[in-house]
């Protein structure tokens, strides 16, 4: 049987405008750990700006798996789980190992790379650490330890791959007996249960480590964003068409942009809920981008297409990148107590990390990208277009 290709439009898109509030929020960040002028204790940009990135990452992932893995077993009758993580392990593992490897036992003795109050501490539980990032629990070492410079952010990768190892698992139980639906709604009760007990528990034992750790991990862990992805990919595959003619209304997507735009500006936050509510509103504008004929926004246009493709890399090395840059503008006499050094700053940061994070794609990702096909029966994203983006938003 030929491969079947899958391709979401806007999808690459929308991986960029997520990598991007990333990177605002670590470029502000960056400047605070430094000593620098910068809003990242006074805005927005400090607050849920860069969680939401985070977080649009895991409802888009959430997703696309789950379309994919209902695509697979309806065309070949099952879900081939090994095939399913291969695939991740040749488009998740060189990449990450790369950057822990530096971040780890590399950068933490270039003196000019150190971070203030971070990389002095990086060799405290120095065994445990590396072994949580080896094994692709870095969002277990986030939790408990302090930062490890250069590598923090493979904690989101780090759930990203957990959710891997567990929902094919969970598709192939429930397909055949058509209770993904159900499913999807009891991980996202079971993760709720969970998160509400660890929040009175931490309240009441504010001073017990334990119950603490466990509650950043369980804060962290998310898969409710990604089973709310989920439904998102249930709506569409099995054309709950009620359903989407409500969600694909053109006023509720205005609405809903409007929304985003303004809790975020103003970094509004539910307490312990925030990135519950993100993930609504995200799943339904992620469903009218994809899938919508008539969706009001369009984000398919070829240079916001390929910063999409390298967004994996724009997200692994801009904080290398962004640390770089700083120290050598300081070096040079350029502060940022003006609008000029800012834009200076923003402009070369950003433009560095494309250019390498376009480099590592090309000439190191790619590889690993195109080997995927091998293990495919359901080709999707970059391998399932070749010169054209298709007209279809799936085909």
């Amino acid at each position: 049987m030929s491969n079947i290709r899958v391709y979401f439009l806007n999808l690459n898109s929308i991986r960029f405008v997520a990598a991007l509030a990333v990177m605002i929020h670590h470029i502000e960040l960056t400047k605070y750990w430094f000593g620098q002028p910068n809003i990242y204790t006074t805005s927005f940009v400090g607050g849920v700006f860069g969680q939401l990135g985070i977080i649009l990452f895991f409802v888009l992932s959430g997703f696309l798996i789950t379309y994919l893995l209902l695509a697979e077993q309806q065309a070949t009758d099952t879900i081939s789980i090994k095939n399913f993580y291969i695939r991740r392990i040749l488009r998740i593992w060189p990449l990450y190992y790369f950057i822990v490897i530096l971040g780890l036992f590399i950068l933490p003795h270039i003196k000019a790379m150190a971070v203030p109050g971070y990389t002095e501490e990086i060799h405290n539980h120095f065994l445990a650490k590396t072994l949580m990032f080896l094994s692709f629990i870095p969002d277990v070492a986030y939790a408990v330890y302090k930062h490890v410079p250069y590598a923090e952010q493979a904690w989101s990768v780090g759930v990203e791959e957990q959710f891997y190892v567990i929902w094919p698992l969970l598709i192939a139980l429930v397909v055949r007996q058509k209770k993904t639906l159900g499913m999807l709604i009891g991980v996202i009760g079971f993760y709720t249960a969970i998160k509400i007990g660890s929040i009175i528990l931490n309240n009441r034992y504010e001073h017990n480590i334990a119950i603490n750790d466990f509650y950043q991990f369980w804060q962290n862990f998310c898969i409710d964003c990604m089973a709310i992805g989920g439904i998102g990919a249930y709506l569409l595959f099995y054309k709950k068409e009620k359903v989407l003619k409500v969600l694909y209304n053109k006023y509720l997507q205005i609405a809903l942009y409007l929304i985003v735009f303004v809790i975020t500006i103003k970094g509004f936050a539910v307490p312990y809920f925030t990135y519950q509510l993100y993930s609504l509103i995200f799943v339904v504008l992620i469903l009218n981008l994809a899938s919508n004929p008539k969706s009001v926004l369009n984000l398919e246009y070829k240079p916001l297409n390929y910063l999409g493709k390298i967004s994996y890399g724009l997200y692994m090395y801009h904080n290398i990148v962004l640390a770089a840059c700083l120290k050598f503008l300081l070096y040079e006499g350029i502060t940022l107590n003006s609008v000029w050094g800012n834009v200076l700053y923003y402009a070369v940061a950003i433009t560095i990390t494309v250019a390498i994070a376009s480099l590592s794609y090309e000439y190191f990702e790619k590889w690993f990208i195109t080997a995927k096909v091998k293990y495919s029966k359901i080709v999707s994203g970059d391998n399932a277009i070749t010169e054209e983006v298709p007209e279809s938003k799936t085909t």
